[in-house]
């Protein structure tokens, strides 16, 4: 299945992420303004991923949430509106694992925005039950998407996919 070995790559977890933010706040926060946007993962710990860069417009965003909300269910999606921004708090299954998280959302999604997430998984893949993570995503507007890039195009170190293709 080409889900299953996007998974096991950084895109994959990115791919996860930002699918879970979509479908966590589809119906509260503005949508992404249309374009490229440039995404960087970094853990607490220190690690980050390679930048990726990734085409999006209205259509790409909702059908997003909607590959999210198939992939996982949840049984808590508390989403309130703060001074600075959002903040979600969640719990969700996903491929064996249960996912607790709070998520706190700031900027204006036509520029730039910051995820601030720490979730607890329990279960499911080996060596990660138990595990808690601290993660930041940031997302920055670059401008339209690339001549021959269409909404869902996404590259990572060089390498282009298309995510509309992953989520079929």
């Amino acid at each position: 299945m080409k889900l299953q070995s996007v998974l096991l790559s950084g895109a994959g977890a990115l791919l996860l992420a930002m699918a879970a933010a979509t479908s966590a706040v589809a119906d509260e926060l503005p949508q992404r303004k249309a374009g490229l946007w440039e995404i960087k993962m970094t853990h607490a710990k220190g690690a980050q991923g390679s930048p990726a860069r990734q085409c999006t417009d209205a259509s790409f965003e909702k059908e997003a949430g909607v590959f999210a909300d198939q992939m996982m269910t949840c049984s808590k999606r508390d989403i309130r509106k703060t001074a600075a921004g959002y903040t979600v708090d969640s719990e969700c299954k996903i491929m064996g694992m249960t996912t607790t998280s709070r998520t706190e959302i700031t900027g204006d999604f036509n520029s730039a925005y910051k995820m601030k997430q720490t979730a607890r998984t329990q279960g499911g893949i080996a060596g990660k039950a138990g595990q808690d993570s601290d993660m930041m995503i940031e997302g920055k507007w670059l401008g339209p998407c690339p001549a021959g890039w269409k909404p869902g195009d996404m590259e990572v170190d060089g390498k282009r996919m298309s995510l509309k293709e992953i989520m079929q």
